[in-house]
């Protein structure tokens, strides 16, 4: 009888909504939308002006600005330097670098002649993780190597051809 006495009392307790099995809570929730990221060139990749012979070679431009030249191609004077890009967005995020897949075609502006720029390189480098914005800025050097044929795959003009990068917010 006390046992059954007890029970009731257990039940009639929960039946008044006394004992409570949940809560309910009014929660927060909040977004903030930045500024795009934007991506501007402002300096071209250019291999410069060199002379070439027989058998050809390649340019290496690195994302300093240093040129060297590789097998028959003969650096000549004149402006050169890596592709830059000025990255703007928001203070301080991060931002990876994705370097073109493949090749770029250079195409000779009067013959159709091609040249390949591929070995794609950048400063700040892909491999050691992303980029800064450091004050919602933040300077991409971009090098490459020119593939250079003989005098008669690569005759005398101007080359020219374009690749594509992504810059994207992490």
């Amino acid at each position: 009888m006390y046992r059954s006495l007890i029970v009731f009392v257990v039940l009639w307790v929960m039946m008044q909504g006394n004992v409570r099995s949940q809560a309910t809570i009014t929660a927060q929730a909040s977004a903030e939308v930045i500024e795009a990221l934007t991506a501007t060139e402002t300096n071209q990749l250019s291999f410069g002006r060199f002379a070439t012979s027989n058998t050809g070679g390649n340019i290496v431009m690195d994302p300093t600005g240093n040129r060297q030249a590789v097998g028959a191609v003969m650096l000549v004077a004149g402006p050169a330097g890596p592709g830059q890009f000025q990255l703007t967005g928001f203070p301080d995020a991060t931002v990876t670098i994705q370097l073109p897949d493949g090749p770029a075609v250079l195409l000779h502006q009067s013959t159709g002649e091609t040249m390949i720029v591929d070995n794609w390189v950048s400063d700040p480098p892909t491999g050691n993780g992303p980029a800064t914005l450091t004050n919602g800025s933040a300077l991409v050097s971009i090098g490459a190597t020119l593939s250079v044929g003989s005098y008669e795959e690569n005759p005398v003009g101007v080359y020219a051809g374009t690749f594509q990068l992504t810059f994207a917010y992490n």
